[in-house]
């Protein structure tokens, strides 16, 4: 009987010390791979906006002379002193009509005073 027990005990042991199943290394490589510091990479420069955002404003047509609505719209940026402008369809304040105007590179909403 104490042979019995010894055997056990020692058996015992050697699970516990991890030798055997193989348990033991596996929770340290678990234990390993989750406190490893995270790879870093370099981050990129920002690129340069190629879009702009123009808000919503006010601006006299140059065929009718009256003031329009030119909604809020995306430009993309082609030069420091043009844009590419998509097609606008303008909004005439005082009766309500539409007006469309063509797609085309313009200069910046910025320098310009008509869509």
């Amino acid at each position: 009987m104490r042979w019995t027990g010894a055997l056990l005990a020692g058996g015992l042991l050697f699970l516990q010390t991890g030798g055997g199943t193989g348990l033991g290394h596996a929770v340290d490589g678990i234990t390993r791979s989750s406190t490893a510091p995270v790879p870093t990479v370099t981050p990129l420069p920002a690129p340069r906006p190629d879009s702009v955002w123009v808000p919503d404003r006010y601006l006299s047509t140059p065929h009718t002379g009256g003031t329009v609505l030119v909604p809020g719209h995306w430009e993309r940026r082609v030069s420091d002193h043009e844009s590419y402008v998509p097609p606008l369809t303008t909004i005439n304040p005082a009766d309500g009509r539409l007006q469309t105007f063509p797609a085309g590179v313009r200069p910046r909403a910025e320098e310009r005073t008509a869509p």
